[in-house]
């Protein structure tokens, strides 16, 4: 296997792929002789590893504690409305991927919002359909 870690394959694996498809989670649970179950309890254990196909766009919204206090619930629901899918939904034309997250480590700067890599801070229901809207 060389330097590569599991992590690192299932990370290239969800990069060749846009996730990782049972496919090769069966090759991976014959050539690691583990069942296929504790891969797929890997996969599952890390929050941006998908067994499913997501969206070009994967948009996170923070809505920790911290966020929330700064409404961060208001702006879950315009960004769901905007898209039209809730938590975990993907659009059908398979721009969009939405979650709703825990937290994205930017507490003091909420509400919070990560398309793919990048971050947004201080996130008005204004700003974010206007990020989106960018991304169409």
């Amino acid at each position: 296997m060389g330097d590569v870690s599991f992590l690192e394959r299932l990370h290239n694996l969800q990069d060749t792929y846009g996730y990782i498809p049972e496919k090769e989670i069966v090759s991976l649970a014959e050539e690691y002789d583990v069942p296929k179950a504790k891969i797929f309890g890997v996969i599952s254990f890390y929050s941006m590893l998908y067994t499913e196909p997501t969206g070009k766009f994967i948009v996170r919204v923070c809505d920790s504690l911290s966020c929330y206090l700064n409404e961060s619930d208001d702006l879950v629901r315009a960004v769901k409305d905007y898209l039209g899918i809730g938590h975990g939904e993907t659009t059908e034309d398979k721009r969009f991927t939405l979650e709703v997250v825990e937290c994205l480590g930017y507490c003091g700067e909420g509400p919070v919002m990560m398309i793919n890599d990048k971050v947004y801070t201080y996130v008005s229901e204004k700003k974010a359909l206007n990020i989106l809207s960018n991304c169409l």
